[in-house]
């Protein structure tokens, strides 16, 4: 049994690998320039790849972000289809609060009214609400408070400011405006509130004249009727039975979550096709790679053939070819990764000093490279690596030693 076990101990690889390695990193810098090359072209590839890789990933949290803003992806809007016969009134708002996973409720009244400055009056949407509520809609604030301090503080945004003749946000901060609007009643009257407020806020919607308000003056007016609800669930996994669940009441619902799954998909389907293009290039590195290694297997024959001669197992062999393409393909992947990151680094600084030069804050992600995108990339560049090596390691392991001398 132990002669047994000593033989195949034999059989297999007697080299010490750090000796392979040696050997193999000596043969690549034997042949500088072809190394060189192939090194450059195993770059380019695993880069473009790289690279495209994370301009689709950059530009999908670009776009996730655009979208959310500061919006938890577990808030559901809840709206009446037909506010004469299904009721956005405290009762049901009671109801979905006590609907299980439902973290809380923010309601909104939303009517028509009209704001005077000046003596100029402007039609406009009024939003009697919370702060809460206000955080939860993840509106772009570009001047002043971003929430109520008192019942008298209002928040406008820039499209009234233009109708009213106020067109810097900053000097509008602190102004006084009155707004005039009309509330039900629970018994199904209409009530004029009228209200004396202070601009504390302006935001940026980009469309139609809005005003914001605390809820106080149309809770103590009688109003019976809320506009929109904002429920926040508990945890992403409970918003669809929350949805459901406000559904079967006869309301509908929205969420960040529709978006996203549309974004998702969209991008899945972007990135398989920006990979594509970019494993052209990799293909074109792995094929340098196979003929660097096939050349470089027929010119060591001979040098192989000694070292069988001398005691070199086919393992040996084949591990000495194997070393040589994971050498290969494992520096030029890091040095593609390198090259991609640094590439998309310095164009997300330049659309940055762009978007900045132009008023837009914050900084612009457009190329991402993310762990687990290095993490993939260096798997696939060994297993690359691998396969290159398979047909040399093999055609290295048939080698006849008494023939490969002759060679020589």
């Amino acid at each position: 049994m132990k002669l047994r076990h000593k033989k195949q101990k034999r059989l297999g690889s007697v080299i010490k690998p750090y000796i392979l390695i040696s050997i193999a990193t000596k043969n690549l810098l034997d042949k500088k320039l072809r190394t060189m090359l192939t090194m450059m072209g195993i770059v380019i590839g695993v880069g473009a790849v790289v690279f495209l890789i994370s301009l689709a990933l950059g530009l999908h949290g670009v776009v996730n972000q655009q979208v959310l803003g500061t919006k938890s992806v577990n808030t559901i809007d809840v709206s009446s289809p037909n506010a004469n016969t299904i009721l956005l009134n405290d009762a049901n708002i009671n109801k979905i609060s006590q609907f299980a996973h439902v973290s809380s409720v923010s309601p909104a009244y939303i009517l028509p009214g009209q704001v005077s400055y000046q003596g100029s009056v402007a039609d406009t949407v009024v939003y009697g609400t919370t702060n809460q509520y206000i955080a939860l809609s993840a509106l772009k604030f570009v001047a002043g408070s971003d929430s109520f301090k008192t019942n008298q503080d209002a928040i406008v945004d820039t499209a009234l400011l233009n109708i009213i003749g106020q067109s810097n946000p900053d000097k509008a901060i602190g102004k006084n405006v009155d707004i005039v609007t009309s509330v039900t009643t629970a018994t199904g009257q209409m009530k004029k509130v009228k209200s004396s407020l202070t601009i504390v806020g302006v935001l940026s919607i980009g469309s139609g004249a809005e005003v914001y308000m605390n809820d106080q003056a149309f809770t103590n007016a009688g109003a019976a009727l809320f506009g929109q609800l904002k429920v926040v669930a508990d945890k992403r996994a409970d918003v669809a039975i929350i949805r459901q669940q406000i559904a079967g009441l006869g309301f509908s619902t929205a969420s960040p979550l529709d978006t996203l799954d549309q974004i998702n998909t969209i991008f899945t389907i972007f990135t398989f096709v920006v990979a594509g293009f970019g494993g052209i290039g990799m293909v074109i590195a792995v094929l340098g790679m196979f003929n660097t290694l096939t050349i470089s297997l027929l010119e060591r024959t001979s040098e192989i053939g000694l070292m069988i001669t001398m005691g070199a197992r086919k393992a040996d062999i084949a591990r000495l070819m194997i070393f040589e393409a994971l050498l290969l393909s494992v520096t030029g992947g890091f040095g593609g990764i390198l090259l991609a990151y640094i590439v998309g680094q310095i164009i997300n600084i330049v659309l940055t000093s762009y978007a900045g030069g132009n008023g837009v804050q914050g900084t612009i992600h457009a190329f991402s490279v993310t762990p687990l995108l290095v993490l993939a990339t260096i798997f696939l560049t060994i297993v690359a690596g691998m396969l290159v090596a398979f047909y040399p390691s093999k055609r290295a392991t048939r080698i006849n030693p008494i023939d490969a001398l002759r060679y020589e």
